[in-house]
């Protein structure tokens, strides 16, 4: 009995260490974007903000949504983060990663959002 015990446990352990290997892996565009996204937000650069997303992406984000989410954010991006990769989901037929934004400030983390259409950005939204 102690035996078989012992191979469900290793079978257990094996399916799961096979599971973390299927797990995501950062997505490298979308590493990019995210740079590129928070860096137009810590410049204020609504402009470039604008050029690095879809017709649909420009359309939804007004320049003084903008304005405020870069007052907010823009200098805690400045002084410095670090972003963590978490996952992706599959949603309305697109691919989001999500995203840890740890500041330099030490102050409160955030959740990033990104998705993807080619090589432009669809979605953006930090929390």
């Amino acid at each position: 009995m102690h035996l078989s015990m012992s191979r469900c446990v290793l079978l257990a352990a094996s399916l799961l260490l096979s599971f973390g290997s299927v797990a995501d892996s950062e997505p490298a565009p979308a590493r990019q974007m995210l740079a590129q996204l928070l860096e137009t937000v810590a410049n204020q650069d609504y402009q470039q903000f604008m050029q690095l997303g879809t017709s649909e992406f420009q359309a939804g984000i007004s320049q003084d949504q903008f304005g405020q989410v870069a007052q907010i954010v823009g200098a805690r991006i400045e002084q410095g983060y670090q972003a963590q990769y978490l996952t992706s989901l599959q949603q309305q037929g697109y691919r989001v990663d999500l995203w840890k934004i740890s500041f330099a400030d030490g102050g409160d983390d955030s959740l990033a959002r990104v998705v993807l259409e080619g090589e432009r950005a669809a979605g953006f939204l930090l929390q």
